[in-house]
């Protein structure tokens, strides 16, 4: 069973329920209405769920989640939409995996968002709040390892690792993707367990055959749309702290990052130019932040 909210954001949630997206996508116009402001339609009337079973009641708060039953990716950046769904489609011809897309109200309005879309998976079996994190890595990779990168599309992380992060329902049957061959499928189980330590990743090393790891061109991607969608700029005053922030987030997004590779990429994309001693910045806060 899943929480609901059927319209904006605010107060408990409105209903438990069991969520089919076939059947839900199916009731939908092909076209939204028109949404004239982006943010007030999210606060105020756009429908709402969240992937999880819920303790007692209808309260919404992170004490009141009992596990996870799905995990919800928020892609910000799609320059092609159109590319994007084809990837989409032969992922799902590839893998077999039960996975589901749509945009968001971002990606049907004018939003902050560039084609907002979300992608949702289903899991085989629950998991507890404590496995989260985990689980979203084990599928960035499962994804990536497919040929589907999603630190291509701006994906939210943090979103996805956020414990009762409520997440729109499609608004439309276009730009809607579901599997046409639903008993084909499969849903993905998480392979990390929890003992009583605490969670431990079963996935170790190369598990699925990807690891996490950088080159040039998907560092100078990341570092192109993670700067475009926090509005990261390097004008005087703010570049050191600035600089900090877009370290951080690469070190969080790859597991190994080479200094060519991090020097050409800040220079591919531009950063370098805006940098007073680019290569001495760059390096001295990698060594810092990415514990080289």
């Amino acid at each position: 069973m899943y929480a609901f909210k059927k319209s904006g954001v605010f107060g408990d949630y409105d209903v438990v329920d069991e969520l089919d997206v076939i059947l839900y996508a199916e009731s939908l116009p092909q076209f939204h209405e028109e949404i004239e402001d982006v943010s007030e339609f999210k606060k105020l009337s756009a429908q709402y769920f969240t992937p999880s079973n819920l303790k007692d009641g209808l309260t919404r708060s992170r004490a009141n989640i009992a596990d996870i039953q799905g995990i919800v990716f928020d892609l910000d950046i799609i320059d092609d939409l159109k590319e994007f769904q084809q990837e989409f489609y032969r992922f799902l011809i590839s893998t077999q995996l039960e996975t589901y897309t749509w945009l968001t109200p971002s990606g049907i309005g004018t939003g902050n968002h560039k084609n907002g879309s979300r992608i949702f998976v289903p899991l085989a079996k629950p998991i507890s709040t404590r496995l989260l994190n985990q689980a979203v890595d084990e599928l960035l990779i499962y994804f990536a390892q497919s040929g589907f990168n999603l630190l291509n599309y701006g994906v939210d992380i943090n979103a996805s690792k956020t414990v009762g992060r409520l997440m729109g329902l499609p608004l439309q049957k276009a730009g809607t993707i579901v599997p046409w061959d639903i008993e084909s499928t499969f849903r993905y189980e998480v392979k990390a367990e929890l003992k009583d330590s605490g969670f431990v990743p079963l996935m170790t090393g190369n598990t699925f055959g990807f690891e996490n790891k950088s080159d040039q061109n998907n560092l100078e991607s990341f570092i192109s749309r993670y700067c475009e969608k926090h509005n990261i700029t390097f004008n005087m005053g703010e570049r050191d702290n600035n600089l900090t922030k877009l370290i951080g987030a690469i070190s969080k997004a790859f597991s190994t990052v080479d200094d060519s590779d991090l020097l050409d990429a800040m220079a591919n994309a531009g950063i370098s130019d805006m940098l007073d001693h680019p290569e001495k910045d760059i390096l001295r806060k990698a060594k810092r932040l990415m514990n080289k």
